[in-house]
């Protein structure tokens, strides 16, 4: 067997055995809810902008990481044990020239937000993950739409990380 065939078949045992020994990437890793809280309420999106969209994305992308990541179900608000708010804080896009002629060569779409979680029982704030900023850059008129999926679920992404994270 030639070294390369070596080196793929090394690698592919290493990448068959990682996840025996407990090792997992962080967008797959396991959420820890606040206070085992399971049965959760979307209560709110708070956004700021003039962009109508964004409150239906962040729920969906919200929604579905959460879901993907813990033992999730979404539920009527009497029914919840957590009632969870999105803060957007900012959205925006800006975009880099060069030249004189200024062309635009790349945008980048930025989303800043808070999640926190609150009990239903008390309404005492029982998590929050703090500012969140992500970005994707795109090129061109046509990638903004993408880029602007690829921002939020990152930012998703990044929220659900600090709730996997054991303190």
């Amino acid at each position: 067997m030639s070294w390369s065939g070596r080196f793929v078949l090394l690698l592919l045992g290493v990448v068959l055995l990682l996840p025996a020994c407990g090792y997992q990437l962080t967008a797959n890793a396991p959420i820890d809810l606040p206070k085992d809280s399971t049965r959760l309420f979307l209560a709110k999106v708070t956004n700021p902008t003039t962009e109508t969209w964004l409150e239906p994305m962040l729920r969906s992308s919200l929604r579905d990481e959460l879901t993907s990541r813990g033992n999730v179900t979404w539920v009527d608000r009497d029914e919840a044990e957590a009632t969870v708010n999105v803060d957007v804080r900012s959205y925006r896009t800006s975009d880099a020239v060069k030249g004189r002629d200024d062309v635009t060569f790349k945008s980048r779409v930025t989303i800043q937000m808070e999640v926190s979680f609150f009990s239903t029982k008390t309404s005492a704030l029982i998590w929050t993950s703090g500012p969140v900023v992500a970005s994707e850059s795109y090129r061109g008129t046509g990638g903004k739409k993408d880029a602007t999926q690829g921002a939020i679920d990152l930012a998703v992404r990044m929220v659900a990380d600090r709730l996997s994270q054991k303190f």
